[in-house]
């Protein structure tokens, strides 16, 4: 009678996947909420850098580079070789400008 833990095994494991889940969906509510008011702290800091090269960093782990035209709505315009891009200001983690090297030009490999 030693594998009686085997009966209560399972259930110990449903409650832990509820309780995981319960904590993904009150943080994507908090994002949520926090979205529909919009995000006026990340909104000033992006139009510090109008007009310049810049990076943004997205939660997805992707990058998306190129001039930054307009910031509007929580969202920002970036336009790299005469083509736009719209990029949601909830998904950005960072935003920074495009590192230049010696001569003034972009450098080729960005090492964070």
């Amino acid at each position: 009678m030693q594998n009686w833990w085997i009966s209560y095994f399972p259930i110990l494991l449903i409650f832990l996947i509820f309780f995981l889940n319960r904590k993904e969906s009150l943080s994507y509510l908090e994002a949520r909420i926090k979205r529909r008011k919009g995000d006026r702290e990340m909104q000033e800091l992006a139009k510090r850098f109008l007009g310049k090269d810049v990076i943004a960093n997205t939660i997805s782990s992707g990058t998306v580079d190129g001039i930054l035209k307009e910031v509007a709505d929580n969202a920002i315009i970036l336009e790299k070789d005469g083509k736009e891009s719209l990029v949601n200001l909830d998904f950005v983690i960072r935003l920074r400008e495009y590192p230049v090297g010696k001569n003034g030009k972009r450098k080729s490999i960005v090492v964070d």
